[in-house]
């Protein structure tokens, strides 16, 4: 709730994250392209699972 991610001294997340498009997270965030998706600009309902 403080806005930003909670990590380990090795930079592990300790809390649960998720990215658009299920992009996966390897060595750090994925790319624009990997989370990006169409928008046109209407009410848009979007699922993100988050891992832990």
């Amino acid at each position: 709730m403080d806005g930003k991610l909670g990590a380990n001294w090795l930079g592990v997340p300790t809390e649960g994250y998720g990215f658009s498009n299920d992009a996966k997270a390897l060595m750090g965030a994925p790319s624009f392209d990997a989370a990006s998706f169409p928008y046109d600009g209407r009410n848009l309902d979007l699922t993100i699972s988050l891992n832990y």
